[in-house]
């Protein structure tokens, strides 16, 4: 049975078909919801990477297309990036950089509401989107991570998410330092900003053939209103996504990356009377509707630690299920 209904599916065609913005989503257990522009329904904003929530992006059809989609990143590029990384690293001490890469073709017979009917199936505890803006193009995915989610009328929590391996494999030294650095930025974070709050964990959270280390956080806010805003703008990019320190990282993926992250990294905001909900953009895949071309972002922790090879299985294994469901082959 399809989570998106034929009404909702055709209705997001066509809004392909005629570049025009939409948001569809589901979060974990609900009916999947379509906002765009002609009728907003709730309050849904696009943060890209590394911009604050003052530069959100509402769908808005006001624009001409103006995306570009990036070429894929060669293997040997990114073993050699890696090495350069670890080296660097190893200097700091205690420390992360998170490198990404892409993974891009083209499938003009796409149908990228079934991929994300058949994504979102495959991990129902995650938030799924479909999107499609003229700045940022189409972007399919589902994430487990959440980045902050509020509970009327002050409570408040977000995880630290960090650390990946097969689901077979055990946990070692390597993956709880790189969890425990996001764990203490988050509490570093909270205690500056004077909240309140309770820590618990880390667990592991699986994702299909992966899993990862979870830290949850839980607080309370003296005012929503004016503290959501800090928070969210302290929070992100997070160091699952960037690393640490935050601004040593930062430069690192400057000098490294081929290819501009667009949403990759960043996160989706969504908001009703009494709650907000966000999420990070990962497990996702931006495409162009017009002629089925897509790249898949994937990225990995790099800490002293690490050993590029295992860094380059690791980015395969996160966009598995995504690639194969693009190039219709049947995922694991």
């Amino acid at each position: 049975m399809n989570l998106i209904k034929d009404k909702t599916r055709n209705e997001v065609i066509r809004l392909l078909g005629e570049g025009a913005d939409f948001m569809l989503y589901r979060l974990p257990g609900r009916t999947p919801k379509l906002v765009t522009a002609r009728k907003p329904k709730v309050d849904v904003r696009i943060i890209p990477w590394n911009t604050h929530l003052s530069d959100a992006i509402v769908p808005d059809d006001t624009a001409e297309a103006t995306f570009e989609l990036p070429s894929e990143t060669p293997e040997q590029y990114y073993l050699e990036s890696l090495e350069k990384i670890i080296s660097r690293l190893k200097q700091r001490g205690r420390a992360k950089t998170v490198i990404s890469r892409v993974i891009a073709g083209c499938n003009p017979e796409c149908d990228w509401v079934d991929i994300a009917d058949c994504l979102w199936q495959k991990y129902p505890d995650t938030f799924g989107y479909l999107f499609y803006t003229s700045g940022t193009g189409g972007w399919v995915g589902a994430t487990p991570e959440k980045l902050l989610f509020t509970f009327s009328p002050d409570t408040f929590t977000t995880c630290a998410l960090a650390g990946t391996l097969p689901t077979d494999v055990e946990w070692n030294r390597k993956n709880y330092d790189e969890q425990q650095m996001v764990a203490d930025f988050i509490k570093d974070t909270l205690t500056r900003l004077g909240l309140r709050f309770e820590e618990n964990g880390p667990r592991t959270l699986r994702y299909g053939a992966i899993k990862h280390l979870m830290t949850n956080f839980r607080g309370v806010m003296d005012n929503p209103e004016m503290q959501i805003p800090v928070l969210l703008d302290s929070l992100a990019p997070t160091p699952a996504l960037a690393g640490l320190p935050r601004e040593d990282a930062l430069a690192d993926i400057a000098d490294t990356e081929l290819h501009r992250r667009g949403c990759y990294g960043g996160y989706i905001y969504v908001g009703d009377d009494t709650r907000v909900y966000t999420f990070v953009t990962i497990r996702c895949a931006q495409f162009d509707p017009r002629d089925g071309r897509w790249a898949v972002y994937a990225g990995g922790g790099i800490t002293p630690a690490s050993v590029p090879a295992d860094e380059w299985a690791e980015t395969c294994a996160k966009s598995d299920t995504l690639v194969r469901l693009i190039r219709k082959e049947v995922p694991e």
